[in-house]
């Protein structure tokens, strides 16, 4: 299917850009190879969980809520305590009434590729390549994970098993019945912890909630069968469609930030070295859509033609 012009404009600069910035770099990187007085590294920040529990506090994490947790803890300096004790205090944060989702993906390469190698994937032993915090937490007791081959989510709460249940029955990834949508459904948080918006995959719930009447057409045609294993060893033939890598190229999702920061969607605060930031996710469902219907505006650029 023939997409908007934009897309095919915007991707042929981005690899000129591309181009560009791998011949800079090897420039830069021979000089640098020259030069017999390297500068020091600076010295990472130590954040301990006081400034990171008056962080969630100051962006509203709160008892009961529902959050999403994106991290990348190594960017914020050395966290005492490290990713176990960023995950007890989430715990702590949100109460014995709240939940808390990780993504938990077993790849950390396009999703084309990836399921083009037909994988398998059981929810007991698929590891997790989204960083040292949903490792720890899929070694943590009491969790419910998704069974999906790609997206999978890892939820803990009293109700965490009917976030994930029927994740294996969406075509894909982020369509009505998966935790993504339930997330904006039952109006959850999302939580940043040293990522900014480009470690964020709840974009694209809104993209499967328009489904045709969103402008690009960001999945490939092609349905991958992929064998999955719930937590009881059931066996499941899991379908789902796979983001068009020629898409995801051109995706740049700070191209919301100023208009998430404006509207509030976005709230930000300095921990360390980095940042921890909020996100409303059923005000973000609501802008993206508005931006995209009134603006032609959307992370793959303004759409014309």
């Amino acid at each position: 299917m023939r997409q908007p012009a934009s897309v095919y404009a915007r991707h042929a600069r981005i690899t000129a850009i591309s181009l560009y910035g791998k011949v800079r770099r090897r420039a830069l990187k021979a000089i640098s190879s020259r030069d017999k007085n390297p500068q020091r590294q600076r010295e990472r920040s130590s954040v301990g969980a006081p400034a990171l529990k008056a962080a969630m506090s100051a962006l509203g994490l709160s008892a009961g809520d529902l959050v999403m947790v994106h991290s990348g803890i190594s960017r914020l300096g050395k966290v005492v305590g490290g990713p176990r004790a960023i995950f007890e205090l989430i715990r702590e944060r949100v109460g014995d009434e709240g939940h808390v989702l990780y993504p938990v993906f077993p790849f950390d390469t396009l999703m084309y590729p990836y399921l083009k190698s037909n994988p398998s994937f059981d929810v007991r032993t698929a590891p997790t390549r989204m960083g040292w915090l949903t490792e720890h937490a899929l070694m943590s007791p009491g969790g419910s994970r998704s069974v999906h081959p790609t997206h999978s989510v890892l939820a803990f709460g009293p109700r965490s098993a009917d976030f994930v249940k029927d994740h294996h029955l969406c075509l894909t990834p982020f369509a009505d019945r998966s935790p993504y949508a339930r997330l904006v459904d039952f109006g959850g948080k999302i939580l940043l912890i040293g990522v900014g918006l480009s470690g964020m995959t709840s974009f694209h719930r809104t993209e499967d909630r328009l489904g045709e009447r969103f402008p690009v057409r960001v999945y490939r045609p092609e349905v991958f069968r992929i064998r999955c294993v719930d937590a009881a060893g059931r066996s499941h033939e899991v379908s789902t469609l796979a983001h068009d890598p020629f898409i995801s190229r051109i995706r740049d999702c700070d191209l919301m930030r100023e208009e998430f920061l404006r509207s509030g969607v976005l709230r930000e605060i300095s921990v360390g070295d980095g940042v921890v930031g909020m996100i409303d996710a059923r005000a973000m469902d609501d802008l993206l859509e508005d931006l995209c219907r009134n603006r032609s505006q959307t992370i793959y650029g303004r759409i014309w033609g």
